[in-house]
């Protein structure tokens, strides 16, 4: 019974405490009852103890989802930097490599993605890979399978950036205008959306989210570390310096 108790002390921090009290704690456990009760009144009584054990909790648990979540990026590296699905900006080989998880009727990501064009735009060394990851309703799916039927990557680049230039929700009408406007043949493009290639591709990204611990849009990754949410330009910027900056020290 002490075993167990020395191990609960230890993964919360409340062997933090002051020595004296943890020894008149465990001097006295020579009943399970009495032990029990002596916890209990402790903890009633110094309720600052519990709090730090809470947040030394979730700073466990922060440290292992960052593990398994590094874990995770590096078992799926392929299907998340090399993916020929996928549309991407800037050279291949690029020091820096991006992906952002996004939807197109997501408010977040139409909030970053003027920053995000900017920088990738300003830095030849920084690649982005775009994955559609269409979670807020059934137009988000359509607009992502029309994405991703597009045959060209500039044809692509155009659709995506009125998507996310656009104000509102987007729906099926605004698409077919859109897919007119960028000058493409409107019920091809339907067409092969509806290939199941199309759909099976957006399953493997939506699998691929659930594996890395995302559940929500946009999603960054950089220098295999997951940055959820919308990032402001200037916390971009300070991330792709640190991304280039430990690239740098690797080649060096």
């Amino acid at each position: 019974m002490i075993k167990k108790y020395l191990i609960i002390f230890a993964v919360f921090g409340i062997l933090t405490a002051p020595t004296l009290m943890t020894d008149a704690l465990f001097n006295d456990a020579k009943a399970d009852d009495s032990f029990d009760k002596k916890i209990e009144e402790y903890l009633m009584q110094n309720p600052e103890v519990l709090a730090r054990a809470l947040e030394n909790l979730q700073d466990y648990y922060a440290i292992e989802e960052a593990k398994r979540q590094r874990q995770s990026i590096l078992d799926n590296a392929d299907e998340l930097y090399n993916s020929s699905s996928d549309f991407t900006l800037g050279p291949k080989n690029a020091a820096v490599t991006i992906v952002e998880f996004f939807d197109y009727n997501c408010g977040y990501c139409k909030r970053v993605f003027p920053s995000l064009m900017k920088i990738v735009e300003e830095n030849d060394d920084v690649r982005l890979v775009f994955k559609e990851l269409p979670i807020l309703n059934e137009n988000s799916q359509i607009a992502a399978s029309y994405a991703l039927a597009l045959d060209e990557q500039l044809k692509f680049l155009t659709y995506h950036s009125k998507l996310m230039s656009s104000r509102g929700s987007i729906n099926p009408t605004f698409l077919e205008r859109t897919l007119k406007e960028i000058g493409v043949d409107v019920e091809a493009v339907k067409s092969r959306a509806a290939d199941p290639a199309i759909s099976e591709t957006i399953d493997r990204t939506q699998a691929l989210a659930g594996a890395l611990g995302i559940n929500g849009t946009p999603a960054f990754i950089i220098n295999d570390e997951i940055h959820p949410g919308a990032l402001s330009e200037d916390r971009l910027r300070e991330l792709i310096a640190e991304a280039q900056g430990q690239k740098s020290k690797t080649t060096n």
